[in-house]
């Protein structure tokens, strides 16, 4: 018997934690890529620019994460090198407050600036609220990040029960860490608006002496 019991406490020692494994999703159309736990579940997206919404097992918590992606074409014109700034006029707190206006009872807890989603610019909230008008409303916390990048937002968007807030605070940043979209601008691209050495090819120009000329 007490070489039973020996033999158990040894294997119970030896096991080790299961480990969850992770799905990888990928969107041709908007170039988002992620991860997530198996025990999360894909569910449908509510709004026209979500492109992926997914339930974290969690009860009547409620727990969800979702990622949107829009166009925004107003900044075309400018350089890569101004989208800080452009990150400081269109993606800073005033784009919180409109984001959450829907809502009623907006408390944003955390705001920064310099905090995005994958490659772009941008910020991030931490905000509870009540999503429903009623006489018990139904109160969530999220936290969010949006990035500027390439004439587009990404929006990853994670919440749950506002009393329950803290348990998923860290599956929710694990998951908005995981989201990545392509790289579409590099860093050393020719020229500011397009690459003019390669639209123009060959050009001649005729020094003041008339005589002699330099191809570029």
């Amino acid at each position: 018997m007490f070489r039973s019991i020996a033999v158990a406490a040894v294997l119970l020692a030896t096991v080790t934690p299961a480990k969850a494994d992770y799905f990888v999703w990928s969107d041709n159309e908007s170039g988002v890529t992620l991860s997530y736990p198996d025990t999360w579940r894909r569910i449908n997206n509510q709004q026209p620019d979500d492109v992926f919404t997914v339930a974290l097992a969690s009860g009547e918590d409620k727990a969800v994460c979702r990622v949107r992606v829009s166009e925004d074409g107003r900044y075309r014109i400018f350089p890569n090198r101004y989208n800080d700034d452009i990150q400081q006029i269109s993606y800073s707190r005033p784009f919180w407050d409109q984001y959450t206006a829907s809502f009623d009872q907006v408390k944003i807890h955390t705001f920064r600036d310099a905090a995005a989603v994958g490659k772009g610019h941008g910020s991030m909230a931490i905000a509870t609220y009540a999503s429903a008008p009623d006489e018990l409303p139904d109160y969530r916390t999220g936290i969010m990040f949006v990035s500027f990048y390439d004439n587009h937002s990404y929006i990853a968007d994670c919440s749950s029960a506002a009393n329950a807030y803290s348990k998923y605070h860290t599956p929710f940043l694990t998951f908005i860490k995981s989201i990545e979209f392509k790289k579409t601008v590099h860093e050393l691209t020719v020229g500011n608006y397009r690459d003019f050495l390669k639209d123009w090819g060959e050009i001649e120009v005729r020094m003041p002496n008339a005589i002699s000329v330099t191809v570029f």
